[in-house]
């Protein structure tokens, strides 16, 4: 019980005080919808799926933000190079989203120093 403390407590930490000295965990932690946009696309990312607007936009419950929120986020991730916009090669004016390897690294550090923590 109390490594599930302690790692609610470090989540919690990193959410309130993230590095401000590294820009893609100030991103990632800016906000629920942040956090959230930024999962979607991870994880479809590491399955090598292929993740359109509209189906980031339904995989986001609506009690955590509407879909201008969504909008936002992705617009400001793929601003900041921490999302990219690919097109898909059978349909050229659809497009999908991919995390960039900068923000990759940064989240697969995040998560290899939590799981150590707990191993």
């Amino acid at each position: 019980m109390g490594s599930l403390v302690s790692f609610i407590n470090n989540f919690k930490k990193d959410i309130i005080t993230h590095n401000n000295h590294n820009e893609c965990k100030r991103f990632f932690f800016k906000s629920i919808m942040h956090l959230m946009v930024s999962l979607e696309i991870a994880s479809s990312s590491i399955l090598d799926e292929k993740i359109s607007y509209s189906k980031l936009r339904l995989s986001i419950p609506t009690s955590l933000g509407d879909e201008n929120q969504v909008k936002e986020v992705l617009k400001e991730g793929l601003e900041k190079n921490f999302f990219k916009e690919k097109k898909y090669l059978d349909n050229k004016k659809q497009t999908y989203y991919k995390i960039s390897k900068k923000f990759s690294l940064m989240i697969t550090n995040w998560y290899l120093e939590k799981k150590s923590k707990f191993n």
